[in-house]
Protein backbone atom coordinates (compact mmCIF):
# COMPACT_ATOMS: atom_id res chain seq x y z
CA UNK A 1 0.00 0.00 0.00
CA UNK A 2 1.30 3.53 -0.88
CA UNK A 3 2.69 5.66 2.18
CA UNK A 4 0.18 8.25 0.57
CA UNK A 5 -2.84 6.00 1.03
CA UNK A 6 -1.70 4.73 4.49
CA UNK A 7 -1.57 8.27 5.81
CA UNK A 8 -4.90 9.10 4.12
CA UNK A 9 -6.22 6.29 6.13
CA UNK A 10 -4.59 6.88 9.23
CA UNK A 11 -5.43 10.60 8.96
CA UNK A 12 -9.22 9.55 8.59
CA UNK A 13 -8.92 7.09 11.39
CA UNK A 14 -7.53 10.04 13.89
CA UNK A 15 -10.39 12.42 12.38
CA UNK A 16 -13.20 9.43 12.95
CA UNK A 17 -11.37 8.78 16.55
CA UNK A 18 -11.65 12.47 17.55
CA UNK A 19 -14.93 13.01 16.16
CA UNK A 20 -15.90 9.79 18.75
CA UNK A 21 -14.46 11.45 21.68
CA UNK A 22 -16.21 14.49 20.86
CA UNK A 23 -19.27 13.28 20.79
CA UNK A 24 -18.75 11.23 23.91
CA UNK A 25 -17.56 14.39 26.52
CA UNK A 26 -19.31 14.86 29.39
CA UNK A 27 -21.91 17.83 29.28
CA UNK A 28 -23.85 19.57 31.35
CA UNK A 29 -27.55 18.02 32.41
CA UNK A 30 -29.71 20.60 31.30
CA UNK A 31 -33.33 22.02 32.47
CA UNK A 32 -34.76 20.16 29.80
CA UNK A 33 -32.92 16.51 30.37
CA UNK A 34 -33.95 16.73 34.43
CA UNK A 35 -37.50 16.93 33.64
CA UNK A 36 -37.35 14.42 30.89
CA UNK A 37 -35.38 12.46 33.82
CA UNK A 38 -38.02 13.47 36.12
CA UNK A 39 -40.87 11.99 33.80
CA UNK A 40 -39.24 8.69 32.84
CA UNK A 41 -38.34 7.93 36.65
CA UNK A 42 -41.79 8.59 37.83
CA UNK A 43 -43.10 6.42 34.51
CA UNK A 44 -40.43 3.49 36.40
CA UNK A 45 -42.03 3.97 40.09
CA UNK A 46 -45.10 3.19 39.38
CA UNK A 47 -43.88 0.15 36.96
CA UNK A 48 -41.86 -0.73 40.18
CA UNK A 49 -44.89 -0.25 42.87
CA UNK A 50 -46.78 -2.10 40.89
CA UNK A 51 -44.55 -5.37 41.07
CA UNK A 52 -43.73 -4.67 44.38
CA UNK A 53 -47.49 -4.28 45.99
CA UNK A 54 -47.92 -8.26 44.28
CA UNK A 55 -45.33 -9.07 46.93
CA UNK A 56 -46.26 -10.85 50.29
CA UNK A 57 -45.54 -8.99 53.38
CA UNK A 58 -46.00 -9.13 57.27
CA UNK A 59 -48.73 -7.20 57.18
CA UNK A 60 -50.02 -4.08 55.31
CA UNK A 61 -48.32 -1.69 57.31
CA UNK A 62 -45.10 -3.69 56.78
CA UNK A 63 -46.46 -3.21 52.99
CA UNK A 64 -46.95 -0.14 52.96
CA UNK A 65 -43.36 0.91 54.95
CA UNK A 66 -41.82 -1.45 51.68
CA UNK A 67 -43.46 -0.08 49.25
CA UNK A 68 -42.78 3.91 49.97
CA UNK A 69 -39.24 3.36 50.95
CA UNK A 70 -38.02 1.05 48.01
CA UNK A 71 -40.32 3.75 45.92
CA UNK A 72 -38.16 6.68 47.77
CA UNK A 73 -34.53 5.22 47.07
CA UNK A 74 -35.65 4.11 43.88
CA UNK A 75 -36.40 7.50 42.42
CA UNK A 76 -33.01 8.87 44.23
CA UNK A 77 -30.67 6.36 43.09
CA UNK A 78 -32.40 6.33 39.32
CA UNK A 79 -31.68 10.15 38.95
CA UNK A 80 -28.26 9.99 39.98
CA UNK A 81 -27.54 7.20 37.61
CA UNK A 82 -29.55 9.59 34.95
CA UNK A 83 -27.59 12.24 35.58
CA UNK A 84 -24.09 10.73 35.53
CA UNK A 85 -25.31 8.87 32.26
CA UNK A 86 -24.62 12.61 31.06
CA UNK A 87 -22.17 14.17 32.95
CA UNK A 88 -19.83 11.60 33.91
CA UNK A 89 -16.58 14.50 34.52
CA UNK A 90 -15.46 14.74 38.31
CA UNK A 91 -17.61 17.85 38.83
CA UNK A 92 -20.27 16.48 37.24
CA UNK A 93 -20.03 13.81 39.47
CA UNK A 94 -19.51 15.95 42.60
CA UNK A 95 -22.79 17.54 41.98
CA UNK A 96 -24.67 14.46 41.32
CA UNK A 97 -23.53 13.04 44.52
CA UNK A 98 -23.93 16.22 46.46
CA UNK A 99 -27.59 16.49 45.36
CA UNK A 100 -28.45 12.72 45.70
CA UNK A 101 -26.95 13.17 49.31
CA UNK A 102 -29.26 15.90 49.55
CA UNK A 103 -32.27 13.91 48.59
CA UNK A 104 -31.11 11.21 51.31
CA UNK A 105 -31.28 13.69 54.01
CA UNK A 106 -35.18 14.76 53.13
CA UNK A 107 -35.84 11.17 53.37
CA UNK A 108 -33.69 10.54 56.61
CA UNK A 109 -35.56 13.22 57.84
CA UNK A 110 -39.18 11.92 56.71
CA UNK A 111 -38.21 8.15 57.72
CA UNK A 112 -37.17 9.81 61.15
CA UNK A 113 -40.43 11.59 62.14
CA UNK A 114 -41.62 8.58 61.24
CA UNK A 115 -39.61 6.46 63.36
CA UNK A 116 -40.20 9.08 65.99
CA UNK A 117 -44.20 9.08 65.80
CA UNK A 118 -44.34 5.48 66.28
CA UNK A 119 -42.04 5.78 69.70
CA UNK A 120 -44.03 5.86 73.24
CA UNK A 121 -43.56 9.74 74.69
CA UNK A 122 -40.84 8.28 77.40
CA UNK A 123 -38.48 6.66 74.61
CA UNK A 124 -38.75 9.52 71.73
CA UNK A 125 -35.75 11.27 73.88
CA UNK A 126 -33.84 8.23 73.30
CA UNK A 127 -34.13 8.38 69.36
CA UNK A 128 -33.55 12.11 69.32
CA UNK A 129 -30.20 11.63 71.51
CA UNK A 130 -29.20 8.95 69.05
CA UNK A 131 -29.61 11.45 66.07
CA UNK A 132 -27.81 14.28 67.43
CA UNK A 133 -25.10 11.75 68.28
CA UNK A 134 -24.92 10.57 64.69
CA UNK A 135 -25.07 14.21 63.34
CA UNK A 136 -22.22 14.84 65.50
CA UNK A 137 -20.43 11.79 64.09
CA UNK A 138 -21.32 13.05 60.79
CA UNK A 139 -20.38 16.44 60.79
CA UNK A 140 -16.52 15.18 62.25
CA UNK A 141 -16.49 12.78 59.31
CA UNK A 142 -16.96 15.29 56.63
CA UNK A 143 -14.39 18.46 58.58
CA UNK A 144 -11.63 15.15 58.61
CA UNK A 145 -12.99 14.29 54.60
CA UNK A 146 -12.36 17.68 53.81
CA UNK A 147 -9.53 17.90 55.73
CA UNK A 148 -8.03 14.54 54.12
CA UNK A 149 -8.36 16.17 50.26
CA UNK A 150 -5.57 18.82 51.54
CA UNK A 151 -2.93 18.97 48.89
CA UNK A 152 -0.51 18.14 52.11
CA UNK A 153 -2.42 15.22 52.60
CA UNK A 154 -3.80 13.45 49.56
CA UNK A 155 -1.30 15.00 46.80
CA UNK A 156 -4.10 17.14 45.14
CA UNK A 157 -6.19 16.47 42.50
CA UNK A 158 -9.90 16.78 41.16
CA UNK A 159 -10.38 13.35 42.49
CA UNK A 160 -9.98 14.61 46.27
CA UNK A 161 -13.45 15.97 45.95
CA UNK A 162 -15.31 13.42 44.67
CA UNK A 163 -13.42 10.99 47.44
CA UNK A 164 -14.57 13.56 50.16
CA UNK A 165 -18.47 13.67 48.29
CA UNK A 166 -18.49 9.96 48.29
CA UNK A 167 -17.80 9.11 51.62
CA UNK A 168 -20.63 12.23 52.60
CA UNK A 169 -23.03 10.44 50.67
CA UNK A 170 -22.38 7.19 52.29
CA UNK A 171 -22.51 8.47 55.61
CA UNK A 172 -26.27 9.79 55.19
CA UNK A 173 -27.53 6.72 52.89
CA UNK A 174 -26.40 4.68 55.63
CA UNK A 175 -27.88 6.52 57.75
CA UNK A 176 -31.28 6.42 56.19
CA UNK A 177 -31.52 2.28 55.89
CA UNK A 178 -30.21 2.24 59.54
CA UNK A 179 -33.62 4.30 60.56
CA UNK A 180 -35.83 2.58 58.35
CA UNK A 181 -34.90 -0.78 60.04
CA UNK A 182 -35.63 0.62 63.29
CA UNK A 183 -39.03 1.57 61.85
CA UNK A 184 -39.33 -2.27 60.45
CA UNK A 185 -38.71 -3.69 63.77
CA UNK A 186 -41.67 -1.97 65.12
CA UNK A 187 -44.96 -3.48 64.52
Amino acid sequence: MPLKNLCTILLLLIITLASSLAQAQPKEVTDAQMAEFIAAIENDAKKLREVLEQTEYRSDLDKQRTVEFTIDTFKIERMMQLRLSIDYSTAGMVNAGSDTEEEYDKILNKYYQLLLSRLNDKDKETLKQSQRNWIAFRDSEQQLNRLLTDESYSGGGTMQSLIAMSRSLELTKKRVFEIHQYLCRIY
